[in-house]
């Protein structure tokens, strides 16, 4: 009987990238079935847009990412600030930059599931936020970045649409390709552009709106905010990700306290709904700052007053 993706997964990172494997380990006991589920989705897209070698180039991808996340975490406690603190800088260094952004979305890609807390995230969009969209839903997704989360609303909605928009011209080409691998191409349409302008669609178009892990790259996350309220027609449902005192080479907003993503989304014509926030299961000895990542469902505020 042939090996499962998430069995193939495995042996990969623990033959070559044995340091790697308690963290895999601790995300698929997490929910044993649900995270080999998961794999196998997220491997199989890969697969059939990458070829056979996909699994290995996924995992040094995902290595490789997650070394330089610890590195900068680790530079972060030292230094009590982030590396960067100007979209242009990362800009510069970062996005331009086709090799760097391949390894980068790909490396992302895996931590959906091989990262614990990002698992339980994925669990909380699949059980908590895609439950609550129509089958025919109208979908925007703002910075797909690999595109997983919003071919993944498609693979679910049998009859979902999705617009997709993002500055990175790298994002654009693998996202088109993970839909396109997963079946749903022909659901999905990819543009080129800075999402945070989006006022020529017009406003209260869309029946969900997804935004994962941008927030925190921006020097001024409250327009991202304005731009999901925007985007989401009355009775309509969004799905916010954002880190937290976690470091990264190209994040420039340090959230400290989950109250200030709250806050900042209510702020900006949003209810939130209901959230999640999870941390890695080790951390830094002695840190003095906690690694977290927070999922927020949320929905167009009407005019009460609060």
């Amino acid at each position: 009987m042939a090996a499962s993706l998430a069995e193939r997964l495995l042996d990969d990172v623990r033959q070559r990238h044995p340091r790697s494997l308690q963290g895999v380990e601790e995300a698929r006991a997490v929910w044993p079935e649900r995270f080999d589920a998961t794999a196998e989705m997220f491997l199989g897209w890969a697969l059939e847009g990458l070829g056979e070698t996909a699994i290995p180039r996924l995992v040094d991808a995902f290595v490789g990412f997650t070394f330089e996340v610890n590195r900068a975490q680790v530079l972060y406690e030292e230094d009590g600030r982030y590396m960067h603190s100007t979209f242009e800088e990362c800009e510069r260094q970062f996005y331009s930059q086709d090799e760097f952004m391949g390894d980068y979305l790909w490396g992302i890609y895996l931590t959906n599931f091989l990262w614990v807390h990002h698992f339980e995230i994925c669990l909380f969009y699949r059980d908590r936020y895609l439950s609550r969209l129509p089958s025919d839903a109208q979908l925007v997704e703002i910075a797909p970045g690999h595109g997983g989360w919003g071919v993944w609303a498609l693979s679910q909605l049998e009859s979902a649409r999705l617009d997709g928009f993002d500055l990175s011209p790298r994002s654009i080409q693998i996202a088109g390709n993970v839909a396109a691998a997963a079946g749903v191409g022909d659901r999905s349409t990819y543009t080129q552009c800075d999402a945070l302008r989006l006022d020529e669609r017009g406003a209260g178009a869309a029946d969900g709106c997804v935004c994962c892990f941008l927030a925190e790259h921006l020097e001024e996350p409250q327009r991202l905010i304005a731009a999901v309220r925007q985007q989401l027609k009355p009775g309509g449902c969004g799905f916010l990700t954002a880190a937290l005192t976690a470091a990264q080479v190209d994040h420039i907003y340090e959230f400290r306290r989950e109250s200030e993503v709250v806050l900042m989304c209510e702020e900006n014509g949003l209810r939130v709904v209901e959230t999640f926030s999870g941390q890695p299961r080790r951390t830094l000895p002695n840190a003095r700052f906690l690694p977290r990542s927070m999922a927020l469902i949320v929905t167009p505020r009407r005019n009460e007053i609060w």
